[in-house]
């Protein structure tokens, strides 16, 4: 049986339901899209339902699962919930998973056609991420093709992640989304932020 604090769950749902106002009104989440996530222990998450609308999302309409993505609270999880656990389970440090369906994550990886990833270099705004102090820096976006057979997906975002060069903050799911994550809430809305500034520069330059 799996415990866990019902105290953290309520601040977390609290949580995940005011940043899905914030990431609706920027339109990144349109027409229910999108799926946000926080380690609540060592086994278990606060995850959004499936096809609940982000403007109006209630603290109710965030579910505890384990990570098997077994249900823990009434609800049912979002159908990518096997990509938000997998997370939880590979990086310990994570705390908070956001994916987005904004439309420079969806446009950039469809003209990115082909290519398995995209990275960013030389541009001033990498220092956003822990851990870069300067503009001479690598991020590293592994790009995945659009499936609906999610434990696939999920096996391909395993294997990529164990030999990723440099650093790690998100990937890209072509003409779907953007998943990225941090050690908190706040640390991942600044990444984020930070993706969809470098995610416009490319397609500007492309």
């Amino acid at each position: 049986m799996n415990f866990f604090s019902e105290l953290k769950f309520k601040e977390i749902a609290k949580e995940i339901a005011a940043v899905s106002h914030v990431l609706y009104r920027r339109g990144w989440v349109p027409a229910t899209s999108g799926n946000f996530s926080m380690r609540i222990d060592e086994s278990a998450c606060g995850i959004t339902q499936s096809g609940k609308d982000k403007e109006k999302l209630k603290e109710a309409d965030v579910v505890a699962v384990d990570f098997e993505g077994k249900p823990l609270t009434k609800g049912k999880p979002s159908a990518e919930t096997i990509l938000h656990t997998l997370l939880y389970q590979k990086l310990s440090e994570i705390g908070a998973v956001l994916h987005v369906h904004s439309p420079n994550s969806t446009l950039l990886s469809r003209l990115l056609k082909g290519e398995s990833r995209l990275i960013f270099k030389e541009y001033e705004l990498l220092k956003a991420f822990q851990g870069i102090s300067t503009h001479e820096a690598e991020v590293i976006v592994p790009i995945f093709e659009n499936t609906q057979d999610l434990n696939a997906l999920a096996k391909n975002v395993e294997a990529v992640l164990k030999t990723a060069e440099g650093s790690c903050y998100g990937y890209l799911i072509r003409g779907h989304g953007l998943y990225v994550w941090g050690r908190t809430m706040e640390e991942s809305l600044r990444y984020l932020e930070a993706f969809d500034f470098l995610l416009e520069c490319e397609i500007a330059l492309h």
